[in-house]
């Protein structure tokens, strides 16, 4: 098992990775004497594949909260509704909340942790790649509004992020690339060798080596040392900068403009990991285009996209709408949008001196109208 600290000023924790070990969970939870009631937090098709496994590990009862699935259900109705049962079975300030799912079951009950009762501990275990290598990981909770996505969060740590590479034998090839995105942004923006390896493995990284036992092995062992290579690098990240001061920003390199085409197609048209993508070389591209990018890093890139069977373009889509979508981000402070762009493999910038000309030429060449 791979043990990573995440050393904070406040609340430090550690990042447990593993394979087949979620029945280990509730032995961790009762060593620590984490809470005295354990509200498991999840969705039903989560909980059909892995909720009696997690429960296996308690001693005591799991109180159930199953949530509706989907990005379109991350929202503060689905919030009032999780808070409202929590207070029907008696949840107090030492109760604790375990999230099993994705980003967006994590996303919620962090959401909801943070804020019952001004804060109540929550344990992280997810069971997508991209909860994996990103949401779970840095005290980000948060739900959409209609205007954007993540508008309304809180920066609140978990106790343990617990993750069993082996939940992502039951991902779709498609879940399973949307969080291969963001291990490709982590060489992007700090580890150029790490993004090496991602280029000599890339064949290695899709669902076939799951179907077959004499190949399952090596599999998760490849992705475990991916994931903690990820969780590495996005530990290190946020231990210097808690609440995205600056630094912590370079972890939103590709999404800036990737949101945006979230938040234009009602996160239905793309996932969160192929706007990303697509997001990656625009960034790539303006930073070309202002001339501080040799083009063969972009290249690079979307050869390993293309592999990866990511997207790196964007249809039906029209300039000025993503242009506003780009104006409401977060990251825009001072009324300037703070980009992130990369400077060569390894290393990004932020710039909030970037033309609008130049970024709506790329939006153009990369298919928007």
């Amino acid at each position: 098992m791979n043990k990573i600290r995440v050393n904070l000023k406040e609340h430090s924790y550690d990042i447990l990775i593993g394979t087949d070990i979620l029945a280990e969970l509730g032995g961790i939870v009762e060593a620590n004497n984490w809470g005295k009631e354990i509200f498991l937090i999840t969705d039903p098709l989560v909980n059909d594949l892995y909720g009696d496994r997690v429960r296996k590990g308690f001693k005591g009862k799991l109180t159930l909260i199953e949530t509706r699935r989907g990005e379109n259900h991350k929202t503060l109705s689905e919030a009032a509704r999780v808070f409202d049962l929590l207070v029907r079975h008696g949840a107090h300030r030492d109760s604790l909340i375990v999230a099993l799912g994705g980003g967006v079951v994590g996303d919620l009950a962090g959401f909801v942790a943070a804020n019952y009762m001004r804060g109540i501990p929550y344990i992280q275990v997810p069971t997508t790649l991209l909860a994996q290598v990103d949401a779970a990981i840095g005290g980000k909770t948060a739900v959409n509004h209609p205007k954007g996505k993540n508008l309304i969060g809180a920066f609140y740590q978990p106790w343990l992020v617990f993750i069993d590479v082996k939940t992502l034998t039951s991902l779709p090839a498609r879940e399973l690339r949307t969080g291969l995105a963001e291990i490709v942004k982590y060489g992007m923006i700090k580890d150029a060798g790490f993004f090496k390896f991602l280029e000599e493995n890339a064949h290695h990284l899709n669902t076939k080596a799951f179907e077959k036992e004499d190949t399952l092995r090596a599999a998760l062992k490849l992705w475990q040392t991916i994931v903690a290579e990820s969780a590495k690098i996005k530990a290190e990240v946020v231990e210097k900068d808690e609440k995205e001061a600056k630094l912590r920003m370079i972890l939103n390199f590709g999404h800036t403009f990737g949101h945006a085409i979230e938040s234009l197609t009602h996160y239905r048209s793309y996932n969160h990991g192929e706007a990303v993508a697509i997001g990656m070389v625009a960034a790539a591209l303006v930073a070309q285009k202002i001339g501080i990018l040799e083009p063969n890093v972009t290249a690079r890139l979307s050869r390993l996209l293309d592999k990866l069977g990511l997207p790196s373009e964007i249809k039906n889509f029209q300039v000025a709408r993503l242009m506003a979508g780009i104006n409401i981000d977060k990251k825009v402070l001072g009324g300037k949008v703070n980009f992130v762009l990369p400077e060569k493999l390894g290393k990004v910038v932020i710039r909030d001196n970037v033309p609008a000309q130049a970024v709506k030429k790329v939006l153009i060449e990369l298919g928007a109208k």
